[in-house]
């Protein structure tokens, strides 16, 4: 493991592997920097891999206050511990905060994004973000697992199996978090109109079994970003498999 400093002082802890092209790994809600190991292990035989604690989980510090600002300086700060203009990955969330950071300019060769949730313009409920926090405050983080997740449309029977997963604990754990998560894809329920300014080759993906939403979020990203492609990938959900994404990536960030 090594570490990084952000811009507002805030540590950013990462860890490298492999040899190649450097490629930068940003993770969704619910997970820290090993969720990416087995996809990192597969990718390392091409490329140098970085994945990163985002702030407020794993090893990473946090700050005082939150912001959109602040994750993207903490991206821009690991982009540059590579070294070199990476390649990028953002998967759900984490997709949607590495387009924040391309679009503020952080370097990047190529950007590729697994379902970024954005709803369409305007649908995105934007009370919850004012719960998940108040839930924070209050040191109810089940509560706010619990309410996230509504917001993800998961039935109370799907949240009530998911209480008896081994996951739950670890996921109560980073729950401090969703309210970040939130906030980055209610950026996306404005006018994507932002996305112009980035500047990047960028792949848009989706999971054919997703749903209408997955599609029409790739849709309105790759409208806003000139030359983008876009890509659905056969029997995949959100919880996109390791086996289905890396020679995508693989095709993608190597084809020159």
């Amino acid at each position: 493991m090594a570490t990084v400093r952000s811009v507002d002082g805030t540590i950013i802890a990462y860890e490298r592997s492999g040899a190649g092209p450097a490629v930068v790994l940003v993770a969704g809600a619910f997970c820290d920097r090993q969720w990416f190991d087995s996809l990192a292990a597969e990718l390392a035989s091409d490329f140098t891999v970085f994945s990163y604690d985002r702030r407020g989980r794993g090893d990473s510090g946090d700050g005082d206050a939150y912001s959109i600002e602040a994750e993207v300086e903490d991206l821009r700060a690991v982009v540059a511990a590579t070294g070199e203009t990476p390649l990028v990955y953002g998967l759900s969330s984490g997709g949607a905060l590495a387009l924040e950071a391309a679009s503020q300019g952080v370097p990047m060769r190529k950007l590729a994004v697994y379902e970024a949730p954005y709803m369409d313009e305007g649908e995105w409920d934007t009370v919850a973000l004012s719960d998940l926090w108040r839930l924070v405050s209050a040191g109810d983080r089940e509560g706010a697992v619990v309410r996230f997740l509504a917001l993800t449309g998961a039935s109370s029977q799907m949240v009530e199996e998911m209480k008896q997963s081994p996951d739950w604990p670890g996921m109560c754990t980073i729950a401090h978090t969703l309210p970040y998560d939130v906030a980055i894809c209610n950026h996306g329920s404005k006018s994507l109109e932002w996305l112009t300014s980035a500047a990047v080759p960028t792949l848009v993906m989706s999971g054919g079994d997703s749903g209408q939403w997955g599609r029409s979020s790739a849709a309105r990203i790759s409208k806003k970003i000139r030359g983008a492609k876009t890509l659905e990938i056969p029997g995949q959900a959100h919880g996109v498999s390791d086996d289905a994404m890396v020679p995508v990536l693989r095709e993608f960030f190597l084809d020159r």
